[in-house]
């Protein structure tokens, strides 16, 4: 056990000296200059069941201040008021767009879908994919282009301000992104070569041009994580890409409680591991043995072992508050929910995983999708 809690230790120090350079170069965008945009931005927005954010959304945006902008709303076959919202919105506002889909067809997820119908019709330089329940600073977009301007960027991607409420969904929120941080290295979309890549659902600005040349949507229209993978395409075909945090710029309650959260992760958690059996085997335990582990052996009677386990858990301390201070506005008291947080994570990846494999496919926004489809469209997405 000694030597095990060695290896995990030297994992940590690998990790600790890869954070402190990728921590480094994530810039913000919070307090970047804004300037005048001439040129004409599409904001392009799919909204399926939407009624208690879509109108705060399209608002934040018609506040937007230095740039010109079309919004165009996609209601995706919403069963609620979403599609009557945007239409007296956009009865009103000659720039926002309300575009309706009444049928889902064979070979799309329904949110890749809208947002490819919504990109058909736009008319911008700038292409701005969001969600539908994002508040917008009133000069975020031109902060956002002024950076991609200056730093002759193709595609830039913004991580928000995560909102919530209870301590336990903060806390797994954050050791969400402390893996996600360790597994994806989201600051390799900052470096210069085609390796990695990034983006973010809530803000991926990029050109129209940039749009075009990796075949849009329909590339990756069958991927549940359909912001990581296109962001990964556009790095891999060489464009130029940025990811910056902007937690006082943008802002989403992701989830507003813990069974909405178990419930948004059955959709991407295989997927985040390419739908593979042994790969989801290995990052439950992984997380167990890296995360828990150490907890646990602190309270040996052996002097040398409580050592090791004792540097483990500061050096994971410390990780985990390099994280939430660069990626949350959270508390860095945080932390010391950790072992907790890991415990938590692991029964979430393993009910969405298990409930994956009883319903043969993934279940979101009113549509099914079977394993098979998933699998088959990944590896389509992947070869081209």
């Amino acid at each position: 056990m000694f030597w095990l809690m060695i290896l995990i230790f030297l994992f940590w120090m690998i990790i600790f000296v890869d954070f402190q350079r990728g921590f480094k170069s994530l810039p913000s965008i919070d307090h970047q200059a804004c300037k005048d945009e001439r040129s004409l931005i599409s904001v392009i927005i799919a909204a399926k069941d939407e009624e208690e954010s879509i109108k705060q959304t399209i608002e934040t945006l018609l506040n937007q201040k230095y740039v010109k902008l079309e919004i165009l709303a996609v209601n995706d076959r919403s069963t609620d008021l979403t599609g009557s919202i945007i239409e007296n919105i956009s009865a009103h506002h000659p720039n926002v767009h309300s575009i309706t889909i009444n049928n889902l067809p064979s070979g799309w997820l329904g949110k890749n879908h809208a947002l490819h119908i919504g990109a058909q019709q736009a008319k911008g330089t700038y292409l701005l994919f969001t969600d539908a329940d994002i508040y917008f600073h009133e000069n975020v977009v031109s902060q956002a282009v002024t950076f991609l301007k200056k730093e002759n960027l193709d595609h830039l991607t913004a991580a928000p301000n995560l909102r919530a409420g209870s301590f336990f969904l903060k806390g797994l929120i954050s050791f969400f992104l402390f893996g996600f941080a360790y597994l994806k290295r989201p600051w390799t979309a900052n470096r210069p070569s085609n390796k990695g890549g990034m983006g973010v659902g809530a803000f991926q600005l990029l050109t129209n041009a940039c749009y075009k040349g990796i075949s849009g949507h329909r590339a990756i229209r069958f991927r549940p994580d359909d912001d990581l993978a296109m962001g990964l395409r556009i790095k891999k075909l060489g464009y130029r890409q940025n990811l910056v945090t902007a937690l006082r710029s943008l802002s989403v309650e992701w989830y507003p409680d813990l069974p909405s959260a178990f419930k948004g992760f059955e959709k991407n958690a295989f997927a985040g591991l390419n739908y593979s059996v042994s790969f989801a085997l290995l990052a439950i335990l992984g997380v167990f043995t890296s995360q828990i582990l150490p907890f646990i052996t602190i309270w040996s009677d052996r002097l040398p072992l409580q050592i090791i386990s004792a540097f483990t858990i500061g050096l994971l301390f410390y990780l985990y508050a390099l994280t939430t201070r660069h990626l949350t506005t959270y508390s860095v008291w945080m932390v010391f929910g950790l072992p907790f947080f890991a415990m938590l994570f692991i029964y979430m990846l393993s009910r969405a995983l298990l409930l994956t494999f009883l319903r043969g496919g993934i279940e979101w926004r009113g549509s099914r999708y079977s394993l098979k489809e998933l699998k088959k469209y990944y590896r389509n997405s992947e070869e081209e």
